[in-house]
């Protein structure tokens, strides 16, 4: 099942053009996906979401958004959505999506046709709502 999954991502992603593959979030929390996928992955903060991200690292941000003219950027599901919807005020760039990067959803919550509350389907969710957003 995981490498249907995994197939099943690839093939989406496919969808994409390479240049349009920059997922921007609140943490970085996504290199792994990066790697499996071919994004580019810039996160307002560092691993940790126990400090906040400073002025300094919310203007460089921007900055990077509008330069590479972002359409979508993503908040998580885990970490507060404040300083990720500024960033995507001052940019221009509008919030794409919630993502699941620490955490599933809720057993039994469907989106996307899938239960975001198991594995399979907070992949199948994060997968569809990143490149829809950015297509």
């Amino acid at each position: 099942r995981y490498d249907a999954l995994h197939a099943w991502a690839l093939a989406k992603v496919a969808e994409l053009p390479a240049e349009k593959r920059v997922l921007v979030t609140s943490h970085d929390a996504y290199s792994y996906f990066g790697r499996a996928y071919g994004f580019a992955v810039v996160g307002l903060q560092g691993i940790s979401t126990a400090t906040e991200a400073g002025l300094a690292d919310v203007a460089r941000l921007v900055d990077f958004i509008r330069e590479r003219r972002l359409k979508a950027i993503f908040v998580e599901s885990s970490v507060p959505h404040t300083t990720i919807e500024r960033v995507a005020r001052d940019s221009g760039a509008r919030i794409g999506g919630e993502l699941f990067s620490d955490a599933l959803g809720a057993v039994g919550q469907i989106e996307h046709g899938h239960d975001v509350g198991t594995y399979e389907g907070m992949v199948r969710h994060n997968v569809t709502t990143i490149v829809e957003a950015l297509k």
